[in-house]
């Protein structure tokens, strides 16, 4: 598949997923849905009538909409506004639900194709100029033993190699189906960015049953989301760099899907393509429920004020608010996706 083509499909299904969603949820509650659009508008042509509900197609054939009756008029019968509070944290909530279910499907197919042995330590990439590079270590080579220290993982390599620096060691492999010891002297100083042998680290994969597919996915979803919502605070405390927690516009996206493209191709296998819409998918479902106005988080935000309060912000008031909120984030989606062109994510070749 074409970069561009896997790029339009992943991240307008996303979008397209997140909308089917909200209307599920909408018809499911009886609140009026006038029309459920593929593409962003203008409407090209009106597909067919449903339910009460207009299919169109639309001009901008990327993502897709949905039009709820009465959605800032709680005098309108039967719209969304005028509809329970229980209805309307539902049919709101459902679109990020749809997100992260998206999410975990595709953490679930990926580990289907490939589950990481995290007891095994792999040499994903070898540095130019590093001790790793000029013993001989290759990438694709297991790493099995530090001197007398036996590697069962990140952890026990990163201490080994650690304790070690400035000193001669030998580091043993596994290549293919032989056994070979390097010898090599662990960094003091390495270069920032570079660990001190000058390896980057993965996990080899070993082949699942559904079952455990579904647990690692059931896993890697729910890792995902805690990793997200905690990000900012990291972020704040300086266990993260800048770079680590920039959000990445439709231009990063691209970038990112093209290069796991680039390396599924080479293995034959869409794992770090199907790994990368899990973690896209969690993260456009965190992201919607951010408490900003024009988001479903912010639409949330003044349904818990009616909760808290009992009474309800003007709806001209909050329609106003959707509206300032969204032009604002458009605004903020030009400005990355800018920065995405100005200052490219830098992905390992």
């Amino acid at each position: 598949m074409s970069d561009f083509l896997l790029f339009f499909v992943v991240a307008g299904g996303l979008i397209l997923a997140h909308e089917v969603g909200h209307f599920l949820a909408a018809k499911a509650r009886r609140v009026t849905v006038d029309e459920f659009g593929i593409g962003f508008p203008p409407r090209l042509v009106t597909l067919f009538r449903a339910g009460g509900t207009r299919f169109s197609f639309n001009l901008i054939p990327f993502g897709g909409f949905v039009r709820l009756g009465g959605e800032d008029d709680p005098q309108v019968p039967g719209g969304f506004a005028g509809s329970s509070k229980t209805t309307r944290a539902l049919v709101l909530l459902a679109g990020p639900v749809s997100n992260l279910l998206i999410g975990f499907l595709a953490f679930t197919a990926a580990f289907r194709f490939a589950a990481p042995d995290l007891n095994r330590v792999l040499a994903t990439s070898v540095l130019p100029g590093s001790p790793a590079q000029a013993a001989g270590l290759l990438s694709g080579d297991i790493i099995t033993a530090v001197d007398d220290i036996a590697i069962d993982g990140f952890a026990t390599l990163q201490d080994a190699i650690g304790d070690r620096r400035g000193i001669p060691t030998v580091v043993t492999v596994m290549r293919q189906d032989e056994q070979l010891r390097l010898e090599m002297v662990p960094r003091e100083s390495p270069p920032e960015g570079e660990g001190p042998i000058g390896v980057l680290l993965g996990s080899p994969t070993r082949a699942v049953g559904i079952g455990q597919a579904i647990t690692l996915g059931a896993e890697a979803t729910a890792s995902q989301v805690v990793m997200t919502v905690r990000l900012p605070f990291l972020l704040a405390q300086g266990q993260v760099s800048p770079d680590e927690a920039r959000v990445s516009g439709l231009k990063g996206i691209y970038d990112m899907l093209s290069w796991a493209n680039d390396v599924d191709q080479a293995t034959q296998r869409p794992f770090i393509t199907l790994q990368l819409v899990g973690v896209i998918s969690v993260g456009l479902a965190i992201a919607n429920l951010l408490p900003i106005p024009a988001l479903d988080g912010g639409r949330m935000a003044f349904l818990a004020f009616e909760a808290i309060f009992r009474r309800r912000i003007a709806p001209r008031f909050e329609g106003l608010a959707h509206t300032v909120g969204f032009a604002l984030l458009l605004v903020l989606l030009v400005y990355i996706t800018i920065q995405d062109f100005v200052n490219p994510i830098a992905l390992p070749r």
